[in-house]
């Protein structure tokens, strides 16, 4: 009865650190990430125009990372479109980082038929891997200093909103 007794009371105790650890462990982590330097790259629009990233200091450059065949990523382009418009004469630069594989043809139309103004590169998987893209969309915010300041996975048009808000207004 004795060992039954203190089993039963060990569960509490063990739920209650369960508990404890699993509240107090994302504030721990929650500190602001450092900022680490965008991996640079050249490459070719799909009109021929060469764009380096590392040239783009001085403005605050959003990567978009996303696929013809990506539904969220189709949704989030008017957005991106906006925030180009909005925010370009404040030094937002917009890239639309593609990364289907095979006809470049399927790109250059999808891009004409959703009317995209900002420049849309065919993406190698080696720039993606720099990048660390694991999901479609996301989107990668480089600051004026060319750091990268944050990465968003998914479509989340608040929170690109708000980042591209705060980068354009810092001082360089």
């Amino acid at each position: 009865m004795n060992n039954f007794r203190r089993s039963f009371l060990k569960w509490p105790v063990v739920l209650s650190l369960c508990l404890v650890w699993a509240f107090l462990l994302p504030h721990c982590t929650n500190k602001e990430r450092e900022s680490v330097s965008a991996p640079d790259f050249t490459l070719k629009t799909l009109d021929g125009q060469e764009i380096t990233l590392s040239k783009l200091k001085g403005k605050v450059v959003l990567l978009d990372f996303w696929a013809t065949w990506c539904a969220p990523c189709r949704e989030s382009i008017p957005h991106l479109i906006h925030l180009y418009k909005t925010y370009g004469e404040k030094g937002l630069e917009v890239i639309g980082m593609n990364v289907d594989r095979g006809d470049t043809d399927t790109v250059v139309r999808f891009v004409k038929s959703m009317d995209i103004p900002y420049p849309t590169v065919v993406t190698p998987e080696e720039v993606s891997r720099n990048f660390g893209v694991t999901g479609l969309p996301t989107a990668v915010l480089v600051d004026k200093q060319g750091m990268i300041r944050e990465k968003i996975v998914g479509f989340n048009a608040a929170a690109v909103t708000a980042k591209v808000t705060d980068l354009t207004s810092e001082k360089p």
